[in-house]
C-alpha cells in the first residue's frame, strides 16, 4: 500500500466515524420524539483486490471501512403484537365509554332517578287510599304521574342523543381512517422513490409507521412489509392500503334512531358497497349504535309500556266520580304512549281517578290500594328496572375489568416495542465516546501518514 493510499484509507475511517457521530447525535436529539426509531450505522471492512493476475498479485492487505447504510432498529414481531393489542384496547375503551355514558344517563342510585319516581308514583296511590274522597291526593298523584312520564321521556331522549353522538363519532372516525390511509399511501410512494434512488428514508418510515399504529387503534388494521420499503395495510384480510393505492370506507344506515325501526349501521367499502370488517374504536362504536344503546332503549320502552298497561288496566277495574250512577267499572286510562319516548298523561281531571273497587256511592279506596301494590308485581316495571340496573352494573364492571387487563397487556407490549426501537441515552453516550475515540485514532493515523510522507518527500542524499 502506498502512502497516498494510506491517506485515502484514513479519510474513509474519518468519514465513517463522522457518520457514526452524526447518527448518534440524531438519536440523542430525538430521544423524546414520539414514534422515532433509533438508527445505527452499518459498516463493513473493505478488502483488498480479489482480481486474479497472471504475473502479479495484490499485496494490499485491505482498503479500510465502508459505510453501507443507516438501519432503523425495530422488532417487527413486537410491532405487530403491539398493533394488535392497541386495536383491542381501543375497542374495549370505546365500549367502556359507552357503558359509562349509559350509567350517567340513568344516574342510579339517585333521589330523582326513575326508581325514585316509580316509588313516589306508587306511594301517591296509598295517599289516595287514605283519603279516597278528597281531590288533593288525586291531584298530587297526577303530578307524580306527569313527573314519571317526563322522566321516561327524558331518559329516552338522552339515550337517543347518545346514539346520535356515537354515530357522529363513528362517521368522524371512519373519515379519519380514510385520511390516514391516504397519508400512508403518500408516504409509501415517497419512501419507495427514496429507496429506489438509494437515499435514506428512515424518518419518513417512522412517520408512516406512527400513522399505521393509529390505524390499528382506530379500526384494528394490520400491516405487512412490501418491496422497496413500503408497508401494506389490511383490514380483516382485505387490503386498505396497497403500496400507494387505498380503498375508501364509508358508514351506511339511518341518521336518527327510530323506535321500532331497523337502525343498523354498516361499515362498507365505498367502491362496491361490500361489507368491511372493522376493529379498534370503530368496532366499539358500531357495537354501541347497533347493539348496546338500542338494547337499553328497548328495555326502557318495555318498562314504560309495562307501567302504561298496569296503570290503565288497574284504572279500568275501578270506579271514578265521573258517573255517580255507574254500575260497572268506568276507570279511564291515565297514560298513553307506545314507549318511553312518547309516554304522556292523558287524564287531567282528579275526579277521573278510579279510587274505589265498589260502585258509587261507596268510595272505599280499595282500587287505589290495589294500584299502589302494583309496585310489588313480580314481573312489573319496578322489578324489571331493578334487574336492568343490575345488568348494567355487571356489564360495565366486566368491560372495566377487561379494559384494565388489556391496558396492562398493551403497556407491556409497547414497552417491549420501545425497548427495541427506543433511544437509550446511556447507550448513545457510550457510542458517542466510542466513535469519538475512533475519530481521534483515524485523525492520528492521517497525521502520522502525512508526517511520514513529508519526511520521504524531503529526504536528501
Amino acid at each position: 500500500m502506498s502512502g497516498f493510499s494510506s491517506l485515502g484509507l484514513g479519510a474513509r475511517a474519518l468519514s465513517a466515524a463522522q457518520r457514526a457521530l452524526d447518527v448518534t447525535g440524531q438519536n440523542i436529539s430525538n430521544a423524546n420524539t414520539a414514534g422515532y426509531s433509533r438508527q445505527r450505522v452499518e459498516q463493513v471492512a473493505a478488502g483488498g483486490s480479489v482480481v486474479p493476475a497472471m504475473w502479479s498479485r495484490s499485496t494490499t492487505p485491505a482498503d479500510g471501512v465502508v459505510v453501507t447504510g443507516i438501519t432503523r432498529i425495530r422488532d417487527e414481531f413486537a410491532e405487530a403484537r403491539a398493533l394488535s393489542a392497541q386495536g383491542g384496547l381501543s375497542h374495549l375503551s370505546a365500549a367502556k365509554q359507552t357503558y359509562a355514558d349509559i350509567e350517567s344517563t340513568f344516574g342510579e342510585p339517585s333521589d330523582s332517578g326513575l326508581q325514585a319516581q316509580l316509588a313516589s308514583f306508587w306511594g301517591s296511590w296509598h295517599d289516595i287510599a287514605n283519603d279516597p274522597t278528597s281531590d288533593a291526593p288525586r291531584s298530587q298523584m297526577l303530578q307524580q304521574a306527569s313527573a314519571l312520564a317526563g322522566t321516561f321521556n327524558q331518559l329516552s331522549s338522552r339515550m337517543g342523543q347518545q346514539w346520535h353522538d356515537s354515530r357522529e363519532q363513528l362517521v368522524a372516525t371512519v373519515d379519519d381512517v380514510n385520511s390516514m390511509a391516504a397519508d400512508v399511501a403518500r408516504l409509501n410512494s415517497a419512501i419507495r422513490s427514496a429507496v429506489t434512488a438509494g437515499n435514506p428514508a428512515n424518518e419518513l418510515s417512522d412517520q408512516r409507521d406512527a400513522i399505521v399504529m393509529q390505524l390499528g387503534q382506530a379500526i384494528g388494521a394490520t400491516a405487512s412489509a412490501g418491496p422497496d420499503g413500503v408497508v401494506n395495510v389490511n383490514l380483516g384480510g382485505s387490503p386498505l392500503v396497497t403500496g400507494d393505492r387505498t380503498r375508501e370506507l364509508q358508514v351506511t344506515g339511518p341518521t336518527t334512531h327510530t323506535q321500532g325501526a331497523s337502525n343498523e349501521l354498516k361499515l362498507q367499502w365505498a367502491a362496491d358497497g361490500s361489507a368491511a370488517i372493522g376493529g379498534g374504536s370503530v368496532q366499539g362504536l358500531l357495537d354501541a349504535v347497533n347493539t348496546t344503546i338500542p338494547s337499553y332503549l328497548t328495555a326502557l320502552d318495555g318498562i314504560a309500556t309495562t307501567v302504561v298497561a298496569a296503570v290503565n288496566g288497574q284504572q279500568a277495574q275501578g270506579y271514578d266520580e265521573s258517573d255517580p250512577t255507574a254500575t260497572a267499572p268506568n276507570g279511564q286510562p291515565l297514560f298513553a304512549g307506545t314507549g318511553a319516548g312518547d309516554m304522556t298523561v292523558v287524564l287531567t281531571d282528579p275526579k277521573g281517578v278510579a279510587v274505589s273497587a265498589a260502585a258509587p256511592p261507596a268510595y272505599d279506596g280499595d282500587n287505589a290500594i290495589a294500584m299502589g301494590q302494583r309496585a310489588n308485581d313480580a314481573g312489573g316495571a319496578d322489578a324489571t328496572y331493578r334487574s336492568l340496573m343490575v345488568q348494567l352494573g355487571v356489564q360495565a364492571q366486566s368491560i372495566n375489568r377487561q379494559t384494565d387487563l388489556q391496558t396492562s397487556v398493551a403497556s407491556q407490549l409497547d414497552d417491549a416495542r420501545t425497548a427495541a426501537s427506543g433511544v437509550s441515552l446511556d447507550e448513545e453516550m457510550t457510542n458517542l465516546v466510542q466513535y469519538q475515540h475512533a475519530y481521534e485514532a483515524a485523525a492520528k493515523f492521517v497525521t502520522t501518514i502525512d508526517s511520514t510522507l513529508d519526511t520521504l518527500i524531503n529526504m536528501t542524499h
